[in-house]
């Protein structure tokens, strides 16, 4: 029980409350950086709710948002920082464990 309790207080946390901030972490993760329009497309969202959850994000020092110029134009670019990374990766092992723990859950119910 003490396992399921480390992981819901993780899994509480307001930053996970969001599947689309949840998203966009676990998509930057796997490749650092993006464009907004692109993470827009990504995730098939409108740009307003897109833009509030980044600046979350940006608030709690997750990702890191950049205006780079590409073909003359601004773009903005999004950023996944060192702590952003740390953060998916908590988030993964507490779904890990939690998987883990109803498998066991699961072998000891049909014992």
């Amino acid at each position: 029980m003490e396992n399921f309790k480390e992981i819901m207080e993780i899994l509480a946390d307001p930053l996970f409350s969001s599947p689309i901030r949840i998203g966009i972490l676990l998509a930057l993760a796997g490749i650092n950086k993006i464009t907004f329009s692109e993470l827009q497309k990504f995730l098939n969202i409108n740009k307003s709710t897109l833009s509030v959850n980044l600046k979350i994000l940006e608030n709690y020092g997750l990702v890191e948002i950049k205006t780079k110029i590409f073909n003359d134009r601004p773009r903005e670019v999004i950023i996944i920082t060192k702590k952003g990374k740390e953060f998916v990766e908590k988030y993964l092992e507490a779904i890990s464990k939690y998987k883990e723990m109803i498998e066991n859950q699961d072998k000891n119910d049909n014992k």
